[in-house]
């Protein structure tokens, strides 16, 4: 009988080839990726797994989307990816897979693609423009695709692309403000910006902390597993979820253990898969989201398990705090509420048998957006249970 930590395997190792390999499926027209939400104003943005980005108002309970969706396109400009239309078949222009939740500043919204560039659309307020405002690079790619996410800091665009350069860009305009070759694998993950400090981690299983000014490289800190989970920062310390089934607490100057979780690799209790969402902090806890199907709150200091919620499906998607409840998703669409007052656990709703989930919850005064890979986007009510959702067309 296979057990359950080899199933679990089995599981990430299929969640890290679809990731892989799924930019490639453009040679058949097809687009696929899980990119999470953001809202500004009423308005709330998304990419669909078909390479659409979608802007849908939120204000009047129906979900209205503003507008046609823009599709992400890429274009064949003579090299760069191995999947770039000049060494794939079909047609001259195609969807791009779109990963990372997109971003908004001012009138401008902000996406990576996975054809190694990052799109900048304008919204008008009842529509988004279908000719971007610009793309970086002006020509060709950045050789590489960008699959973690966008931050916005100092007027700048900071991210990573997959062959561990990282990014920054001057915010109006997408003109480099510097590049930096930082990490020896892919990056996956979305920076954090902390002060003038920004944080990155990568496949090449370590933690780096960069001069969000430069790019120069503060430190670097090496677990013993990749790192595809986003960082958070949170009293001096940086913490960081890795594929070696440890949370690790880093100090923000000195780039030196504080503690890992599980302190001891005997533990009988120790995870069983790896952690791939991005923790969650909340009242001196931190709340990891694990693929072994449970979420282990720790405390900020010590390292210290105090609890963990078993949900019974690998998590990929990282949770939301909404008031004192923290929101999960598990990969097979039941979502949870976990109370951070009694530490009790609530199924608050199951999207159904073939709905599936990777792409990262997002929070907006009391309700819970989530995307799955249907190219439905579901509204949750933390309270109720009670959902909406908005599911775009096939075509």
């Amino acid at each position: 009988m296979i057990n359950r930590s080899r199933i679990l395997l089995l599981l990430a190792l299929l969640l890290v080839a679809v990731l892989t390999v799924s930019g490639c499926a453009r040679t058949t027209g097809v687009a696929r990726g899980w990119s999470g939400a953001t809202v500004a104003g009423d308005t709330l943005f998304f990419g669909s797994t078909k390479g659409k980005i979608v802007a849908i108002d939120i204000s009047d309970g129906n979900l209205i989307q503003l507008g046609q969706p823009v599709m992400i396109e890429m274009i064949s400009t003579g090299g760069g990816l191995a999947c770039m239309p000049t060494t794939c078949a079909g047609p001259r222009t195609s969807a791009v897979a779109i990963y990372g939740s997109p971003v908004t500043r001012e009138n401008l919204i902000y996406v990576g693609g996975y054809d190694g560039r990052i799109h900048a659309l304008m919204f008008d307020g009842d529509r988004l423009r279908a000719e971007p405002q610009w793309m970086y690079p002006r020509q060709g790619d950045l050789g590489a695709p960008v699959i973690g996410g966008i931050v916005i800091a100092h007027d700048r665009l900071y991210f990573a692309s997959a062959d561990g350069w990282v990014y920054a860009l001057t915010a109006a305009d997408g003109f480099k403000e510097w590049a930096s070759e930082v990490a020896e694998d892919k990056i996956w993950s979305t920076p954090v910006i902390d002060g003038d400090t920004l944080y990155v981690g990568s496949i090449d299983k370590k933690l780096y902390a960069l001069s969000a000014t430069d790019g120069s490289t503060k430190w670097h800190f090496e677990t013993e597993g990749a790192i595809a989970s986003t960082p958070v920062v949170y009293d001096n310390k940086v913490y960081i979820g890795s594929f070696d089934r440890h949370i690790y607490a880093v100090d923000t100057v000195s780039g030196k253990q504080v503690w890992r979780f599980p302190a001891n690799d005997e533990d009988e209790n120790k995870p069983t898969s790896w952690f791939w969402a991005k923790p969650l902090v909340h009242n001196d806890v931190i709340y990891a989201a694990c693929l072994d199907g449970k979420v282990y709150a720790l405390d900020a200091q010590t390292g210290n398990k105090i609890v963990d919620f078993n949900l019974g499906s690998p998590i990929s998607s990282s949770p939301v705090l909404v008031g004192s409840l923290v929101v999960v998703a598990t990969q097979d669409g039941t979502v949870y509420t976990l109370d951070t007052i009694n530490n009790q656990q609530r199924q608050l709703t199951s999207l159904g048998e073939k709905v599936t989930v990777y792409a990262p919850l997002f929070a907006h005064q009391g309700k819970v957006y989530l995307h799955s890979t249907d190219d439905t986007l579901w509204e949750l009510d933390t309270e109720s249970g009670a959902r909406r959702k908005f599911t775009l067309p096939s075509e």
